[in-house]
């Protein structure tokens, strides 16, 4: 709240901007009238919605997500006299606008009135900040530039950037009222031209298509298992039918041939009458019979042979 002493706003903006909402921060079902303190934030025209916000170091954040077609958004404010009453003149304010609708945003004009369709006149109190030096610059993490027209009319238009679909801008400036009503209003047109030029026709950006869906996942098959191996039929050999041998014929023993014994010449026959010593010997009779007899059996081998 005013008096302010001027702050680097974008990098702590964002930081919370990206962890969520402060504890105590309304929730989306309760977003179409948002209080921060003694002062309310309400939606009142325009395809947008106020998504929260909160309070800290000395800021008032503000979230809305513009979703179109309608980008002529009005947002009334109430309270000011509460602040007027403790001695502050307005407020700081650090708004926070994601773009849901599918063109780029070349422009972003900021208007105060205090009666709705009526442009506030120098006159009235109400301003965005007139005069007061510590509360600038007005900046925006998206667009260079940012241009006040305080005479005729109030408001600051951003400008030198691109806040493509899907993107969020951060905008920091300051509203007081020195003769404050209980409410006024803020009215945000993306795209508005200043010098009276209004809204500025940009083409929309065509999302891409939609990629193919992934090809269905291929699946294959194991092959079925092989029919088991027909089962071994082990067939016992044949017996072995060993013949017998046959039994060797015992060799042929050779025939023994006696070679017949030399016939014996008979001795000589001595003349019985001679003895030995000049007497004959007369021979024994076994002697004559042993001679016989192997006369007798070398004839009969030789007959046999």
């Amino acid at each position: 709240m005013l008096p302010l002493s001027c702050k680097t706003f974008v990098c702590g903006a964002l930081a919370t901007f990206t962890t969520g909402i402060l504890v105590g921060a309304p929730s989306l079902a309760q977003a179409a009238a948002l209080r921060l303190g003694d002062i309310t934030f309400s939606e009142i025209a325009g395809d947008y919605r106020i998504t929260g916000g909160f309070r800290q170091d000395g800021y008032y954040f503000i979230q809305q997500e513009v979703y179109g077609p309608n980008v002529d958004l009005v947002m009334a404010i109430d309270g000011f006299p509460r602040l007027y009453d403790r001695g502050y003149l307005g407020i700081q304010i650090q708004s926070i606008v994601t773009n849901l609708t599918n063109t780029p945003w070349i422009f972003f004009d900021h208007e105060l009135q205090q009666v709705l369709g009526r442009p506030s006149p120098e006159a009235d109190g109400l301003s965005f900040a007139q005069g007061i030096r510590s509360v600038r610059p007005f900046v925006s993490n998206i667009y260079a530039r940012a241009d006040e027209v305080t005479d005729v009319r109030d408001f600051i238009n951003y400008s030198q950037g691109v806040l493509n679909p899907g993107g969020s801008a951060i905008f920091r400036y300051a509203i007081t009222d020195t003769t404050p009503v209980n409410r006024f209003y803020l009215l945000q047109r993306p795209n508005f031209a200043p010098g009276g030029i209004g809204f500025v026709p940009v083409a929309p950006i065509t999302p891409p298509p939609p990629p193919p869906p992934p090809p269905p996942p291929v699946v294959v098959q194991p092959p079925p298992p092989p029919p088991p191996p027909p089962p071994v039929v082990v067939q016992p050999p044949p017996p072995v039918v060993v013949a017998p041998s046959p039994e060797p014929s015992p060799p042929a023993t050779p025939p023994v041939v006696v070679a017949p014994s030399p016939e014996p010449s008979p001795p000589p026959v001595q003349d019985p009458s001679i003895t030995p010593g000049g007497s004959t010997a007369v021979p024994e009779p076994s002697t004559l019979l042993g001679i016989g007899l192997t006369a007798v059996v070398g004839g009969w081998l030789r007959r046999r042979g």
